[in-house]
């Protein structure tokens, strides 16, 4: 698919604040609460480029042009941080960076905001952070700045620039793989020493809250000011939890809720206008939390020569896409004997178990429901780190094998 731009460029000069907006729509069109959203963007930012990935309707270009400078059409690679690097690489160059102070990233994937960027913005000012998100996911291994919608300032336009640069392939078409990318940049920015921020509650407890299963309490003990609309999906809208943020949302009324509900039964096929005529009782709900540190696993890589990962999934890509900066040299991905298919592909270094010499040093990246299932296969091995399982608990699963 050819890439085009609109005919909305105009010659750029120094300018404050720059604004990138993924957006994908698996039928090309534009709903009115992403006008909604552009239009808050707007306010705020001096030149405005929405990147659309894959399809877009003649009458979405229309919509779009109303509120955005610029339209970059390109195929869905990349996906998000695929887009960023497009736009600033083949299209705005990253010297053009240089023209502004302020570079802002964010998706589609929220409806809102229910606070002005306007005031959000002014608020965030105050803080004179380099770099700082909407949320930030407290977690003793993958702490990170969640990436639907980050701004960048000083030093933090040029880590930017160098990470699409250099990480990010705007060509793959592996979701999981494109997870990575929100953890290598997070890693980047915690390990440069820059001024971070968030915009979000400065209470800690609250910052492992699954924003996509209890948005609830997002809006209320976080003061999110965005809803994620994957809260309304398959997989979530079963739970009540959507249904009381969107009661609140509505209760607020400086919010046109209609937006949400058209979006809602066109992408879901849910209607959850009801929704609005009751009021919820809830439960929290929280993202799974790893016991291993991010400076363990530091430690853990610079010590030894070569490091092995037990595990070939989604935890691993995560995991590689923060900490293979940290190791001397990579021994290649391990699975159990009875999982090992041969790979046709070379760059993908994956072996049995029972290949590895039993003292290299192995980090188990898995879920710790996975990691608990291999428990046994590992125990005579001296150089092992489990990441996501409590040390108490690998003792006491050991202690019941042996009864």
């Amino acid at each position: 698919m050819k890439l085009g731009i609109s005919n909305l460029k105009n010659e750029k000069s120094d300018k404050e604040t720059l604004a990138i907006v993924s957006i994908y729509d698996r039928d090309g069109i534009i709903d009115e609460y992403l006008i909604f959203y552009l239009a808050s963007l707007r306010v705020i930012a001096d030149c405005l480029i929405v990147a659309v990935n894959g399809e877009l309707t003649q009458g979405g270009r229309e919509k779009l042009m109303t509120v955005a400078d610029e339209i970059y059409l390109r195929p869905n690679t990349g996906f998000d941080f695929g887009a960023y690097k497009d736009v600033i690489k083949n299209y705005l160059r990253a010297e053009e960076l240089k023209h502004y102070n302020k570079v802002i990233l964010c998706n589609d994937t929220c409806y809102g905001p229910f606070v002005s960027f306007e005031n959000i913005f002014v608020q965030m000012r105050e803080r004179d952070a380099e770099f700082w998100s909407m949320n930030y996911i407290e977690d003793p291994l993958l702490p990170h700045f969640q990436s639907y919608f980050m701004v960048f300032a000083g030093s933090a336009i040029g880590l930017l620039a160098d990470f699409l640069e250099n990480e990010v392939d705007s060509g793959i078409v592996n979701p999981i793989q494109a997870c990575g990318y929100e953890h290598g940049l997070s890693e980047i920015i915690l390990s440069s020493g820059i001024r971070t921020d968030y915009y979000t509650s400065d209470v800690k407890e609250y910052h492992d809250l699954d924003i996509f299963g209890a948005p609830d309490y997002a809006l209320e003990l976080l003061g999110l000011p965005l809803l994620k609309r994957r809260a309304f999906s398959d997989e979530l809208s079963f739970k009540d939890n959507c249904r009381r943020a969107l009661h609140m949302v509505a209760k607020r009324g400086s919010y046109p809720i209609a937006y949400i509900l058209e979006n809602v039964y066109r992408i879901y096929h849910h209607d959850v206008s009801k929704a609005l005529q009751k009021s919820y009782i809830t439960e929290m709900s929280f993202f799974e939390k790893n016991y291993t540190s991010r400076e363990e696993v530091i430690a853990f890589c610079r010590n030894h020569k070569k490091v092995y990962l037990y595990g070939n999934g989604y935890m691993s890509v995560l995991f590689m896409a923060r900490f293979q900066r940290y190791m001397n040299a990579f021994g290649g991905y391990v699975v159990s004997d009875e999982y090992y298919v041969p790979t046709q592909d070379q760059t993908e270094r994956v072996c049995r178990l029972s290949q590895t010499d039993p003292e290299a040093p192995l980090i188990v990246a898995m879920t710790e429901k996975m990691a608990i299932q291999i428990t046994d296969k590992v125990r005579e091995r001296k150089n092992v780190l489990f990441l996501s399982i409590d040390p108490k608990r690998i003792k006491y699963v050991e202690e019941r094998k042996s009864e």
